[in-house]
């Protein structure tokens, strides 16, 4: 099942708020953020937040700067699209007063980087005001580069992974086999047999030992907090494990 990139339409939630909301070019806080020598804040990381939605309830919002100036950005609209959860890609800059620009094939978005967060801004690059000014506030999380884990598992022929908490445990899928490991010690493996159901949704893998149930809605991993495009459950025996996952390219 490939990942869905859908281009996320930032304007389209600002639009809710456009009535209630003033911009001031002149905030003090959104100009100074640069050190003493005019170095921009460093923005690299992982952020996170519900943002506002013109005709939903929220948008979860995930996205990661790297620093080769490359992003992943992961959203899904709450109460419509059957939480399906998109994954979009690209590039970034930053610029001297520390607005980072996401740079996309369709539409693009700025933050500012202020006090360890992102600030979404308004479809002119000015910072939002207002009593609703909060709820586009991006707050950082642990964990989100992951690239070179996935880079090696990728490799060595995976195609999906998915891993999970309490007890921990972790699941690789490639073309042939299933690989399931816990923090016990138990680990499990078996031949891929072919999803049933399989749609693009869900897919369900049955053996006699293990059955694994893959959807395409968002998951947010219930220690670190870091959100990812599938949520996943595994069966073994009468033991049922919950988790998230994602397909690599």
């Amino acid at each position: 099942m490939k990942k869905m990139l859908i281009p996320v339409l930032l304007t389209a939630f600002l639009a809710c708020n456009n009535n209630n909301n003033t911009s001031s070019g002149n905030d003090s806080t959104a100009q100074n953020t640069a050190t003493a020598t005019g170095t921009p804040t460093v923005v690299t990381g992982t952020y996170q937040g519900t943002l506002p939605c013109a005709d939903c309830p929220g948008m979860d919002y995930q996205i990661s700067l790297f620093n080769d100036h490359t992003f992943s950005e992961l959203v899904a609209y709450q109460g419509r699209g059957q939480g399906i959860a998109s994954v979009e890609t690209g590039t970034w800059k930053q610029t001297s007063d520390s607005t980072v620009m996401i740079l996309k094939k369709t539409d693009s978005s700025s933050f500012l980087a202020s006090e360890g967060k992102l600030l979404l801004l308004d479809t002119k690059g000015k910072r939002i005001e207002g009593v609703l000014a909060g709820n586009y506030i991006l707050k950082p999380v642990e964990g989100g580069d992951r690239r070179q884990l996935l880079a090696d598992k990728s490799k060595a022929g995976i195609r999906f992974t998915a891993n999970g908490n309490e007890p921990g445990w972790s699941l690789d899928l490639d073309n042939k086999k299933i690989r399931f490991n816990n923090i016990n010690g138990d680990s499990l493996e078996a031949s891929l047999p072919r999803p049933n159901p399989n749609t693009d949704t869900l897919k369900v893998y049955t053996t006699p030992g293990i059955t694994i149930s893959i959807r395409n809605t968002i998951c947010t991993d219930d220690m670190s907090g870091l959100m990812k495009p599938n949520s996943v459950q595994v069966r073994v025996k009468d033991k049922t494990y919950q988790g998230c996952g994602e397909y690599l390219k």
